[in-house]
């Protein structure tokens, strides 16, 4: 574990890491974004070797946490830059556990990054990381492995899971419409149950979403209420049957129309299990984009788990 030296700085729930911490690991996605951002590393490396920061990049995550493993390294390491998308941030999460991360967005939503305001833009980013100011949030586990945003099963998993097999290299937007129509027109929707830590069911639906901020991909708000530092999960349950009526709730979720409470039922919770009622397996889980273990899940809150490079 490695965790840095900081003092707290007067705004709630801030922190500002000490200014002899001079060391920055860069891990790099090569296979996340367009490309077009990627010169945006370069202008991220110029600009803190410029103000006299040592910047070491790395490809490969074995490298880099062997890299790492130097007492004298991790006693000047100011912060790890996820030059990624939303699974890079996680993925240097779950190996970094206590580390400040600063976010380069390279991925194809980048929602972490939208919700920090952050920008593609590797100037700014050497500005964060110069402030030095990072802000605690929650993040989650699921059986175990930590993730940062959200977790859902239903439909959108499916999709998930369909890309992350055909990928070969980045993907950019479009590339998800194919598997988004496939999916539709192949998916069947099964019932997913939700229960607390007792065992006792709370609801049952075809899709749940389970997430610390209020933005979904594709600018979808299924939790506009969500809160991402009060320790609590805001979960999504719609109870729709058909391709259809999934279909049309998601457009009328993007175009901001009303969404009826028996379309769907919300609610917080700290843990809670995702699991078949019928016994069928379910294999459409993803988190942060990424595909995930087939239910049953069990999802537990992290609070103030995640340090993270703020303005």
């Amino acid at each position: 574990m490695i965790v840095a030296i900081v003092k707290p700085d007067s705004t709630l729930n801030a922190f500002t890491i000490t200014d002899d911490k001079r060391l920055i690991v860069i891990q790099r996605n090569p296979r996340s974004g367009s490309g077009a951002g990627r010169k945006e590393l370069l202008n991220l490396v110029r600009a803190l070797r410029t103000a006299k920061y040592r910047v070491r990049m790395f490809r490969s995550r074995v490298k880099l946490d062997d890299w790492l493993l130097a007492p004298e390294r991790q006693q000047v390491l100011r912060c790890i830059v996820a030059a990624g998308g939303d699974g890079t941030v996680a993925d240097v999460a779950n190996r970094h556990p206590g580390c400040p991360i600063a976010i380069l967005p390279l991925g194809t939503e980048n929602l972490l990054a939208k919700y920090l305001n952050l920008p593609r833009c590797g100037r700014t980013l050497s500005k964060v990381i110069d402030i030095g100011r990072f802000r605690k949030f929650d993040s989650a586990a699921a059986n175990g492995r930590r993730f940062l945003l959200m977790l859902s099963v239903g439909v959108d998993g499916e999709i998930v899971h369909a890309i992350h097999k055909s990928r070969t290299g980045t993907i950019r937007r479009i590339g998800y419409v194919i598997p988004t129509l496939l999916a539709f027109l192949s998916w069947s929707p099964q019932q997913i149950r939700v229960s607390d830590r007792e065992g006792n069911t709370i609801v049952s639906g075809t899709h749940v979403i389970v997430t610390n901020i209020p933005r979904y991909g594709f600018g979808l708000k299924f939790a506009p209420e969500a809160l991402s530092d009060d320790g609590l999960l805001n979960v999504r349950v719609y109870h729709g049957t058909s391709r259809w009526q999934i279909f049309w709730h998601a457009v009328r979720l993007k175009l901001g129309l009303p969404i009826r409470s028996v379309e769907a039922t919300k609610f917080t919770a700290k843990r809670l299990m995702l699991d078949s009622p019928d016994d069928v397996q379910i294999d459409g889980v993803q988190f942060d984009g990424d595909p995930c273990c087939h239910l049953p899940v069990e999802v537990e809150v992290q609070p103030a788990s995640l340090c993270l490079l703020v303005f």
